[in-house]
């Protein structure tokens, strides 16, 4: 069965033809997740955290660590296992739903690009099967190396790090519970860094498919700004909950250099996707501004080898114009309110930081 455009080969499920492209997903086991629960992504989200927080719960509650809670002695909310299952459980759910929400995303924009790409001959599903799919064994690579780097960072977040160069620390059951966790929360992470960066150069590169740009309306090139503005926003949410983590890690406040650091991977995952339909329209103002600077020129001969008494006319006139708003035209397909979005999104995790702060002094406070 022909598909209606190039882009409903991407809704062809694998099985109903050798061309047809089948359904990819960075992390199918979550996907899966997902489509069984038959809910929305937030409430799966909630969902999952609530699970993983309980599950925290349980299993300190059995090896005695909310003994002080029980007696009334510490708040529950104060109680550092209590915050640390809470975090931990959001951090995980808020990367699997932001994630599922970008895959969607990632349709909507090639959906609303699509009719504005031009092929010259090329397969077009060749091209947008690039913008979605990941080599299956880089993945795989970058979830196994992510893993065991957050297997060693897990024991870093500990009160008492030491507790680990015991072997009977391991036949914990929240011990190995929290480095279940841990590993999956590295796979699932570095797979979905690796996928957005391989992603957002294939999709990137689409702006040399795009078929017409009027550099007086750059609307059509949005899906460009938005996929940038999605990627940056899913770094900055996740950073916002990684602050409580070395808060109750025992940090006084976030390393500055890891802050700066996933802002600034942030701010590159904003500009990423937009970078080449930029140099695209750029090309395109330098060329359209060259060729009305030949016709201005052209026209101011003819127009000063009229008769002394005959009127010039308004051509050139018209052509002054229209030259005068191609050059101030933008060469991003970011707007003001684009902008706006994403210096709001640069403020979430500053504001956690301070009230990560913020909550430190209450907690000394509390506790004496």
């Amino acid at each position: 069965m022909m598909a209606s455009s190039p882009f409903d080969a991407l809704r062809v499920r694998a099985g109903a033809g050798a061309r047809d492209l089948p359904a990819f997903s960075v992390s199918p086991g979550w996907q899966r997740l997902f489509e069984a629960s038959g809910g929305s992504p937030l409430a799966v989200g909630a969902g999952l955290a609530l699970g993983l927080a309980a599950a925290f719960l349980v299993l300190d509650g059995l090896e005695g660590r909310l003994a002080a809670v029980w007696a009334g002695e510490i708040p529950f909310w104060a109680h550092v296992e209590v915050r640390s299952a809470a975090v931990c459980a959001l951090l995980l759910a808020g990367l699997v739903v932001t994630h599922h929400r970008e895959e969607a995303g990632i349709t909507r924009d090639l959906e609303r690009l699509s009719p504005h790409l031009a092929w010259n001959g090329t397969h077009p599903r060749t091209q947008l099967r690039a913008a979605i799919e990941v080599p299956r064994d880089r993945l795989r690579l970058a979830g196994v190396a992510g893993a065991l780097v957050v297997l060693a960072i897990v024991p870093t977040l500990y009160l008492e790090p030491a507790r680990f160069l015991r072997p009977e620390t391991y036949r914990l059951p929240s011990v190995a519970f929290d480095l279940l966790v841990g590993a999956v929360f590295g796979w699932t992470l570095t797979r979905t860094l690796v996928a957005a960066v391989v992603q957002d150069r294939a999709f990137a590169r689409l702006a040399d498919r795009v078929a017409e740009i009027d550099l007086l309306d750059l609307e059509p090139l949005r899906p460009f700004a938005r996929r940038g503005l999605r990627r940056a926003l899913r770094w900055l949410l996740l950073v916002t909950i990684a602050v409580f983590v070395f808060l109750d890690a025992g940090f006084a406040a976030p390393p500055a250099l890891v802050l700066a650091g996933i802002v600034a991977f942030a701010a590159f995952s904003f500009i990423l996707p937009v970078w080449g339909i930029h140099r695209r329209i750029q090309a395109e103002k330098r060329s359209l501004l060259a060729d009305l600077r030949g016709r201005v020129r052209a026209e101011r001969v003819r127009a000063c080898a009229r008769e002394a008494g005959a009127e010039p006319g308004g051509h050139l006139a018209d052509l002054l114009a229209y030259e005068a708003r191609v050059a101030a035209a933008r060469e991003w397909p970011i707007d003001t309110s684009t902008l706006v979005r994403f210096a709001i999104y640069l403020l979430i995790p500053l504001g956690s930081w301070l009230g990560a702060a913020f909550v430190e002094r209450a907690l000394e406070a509390a506790l004496g």
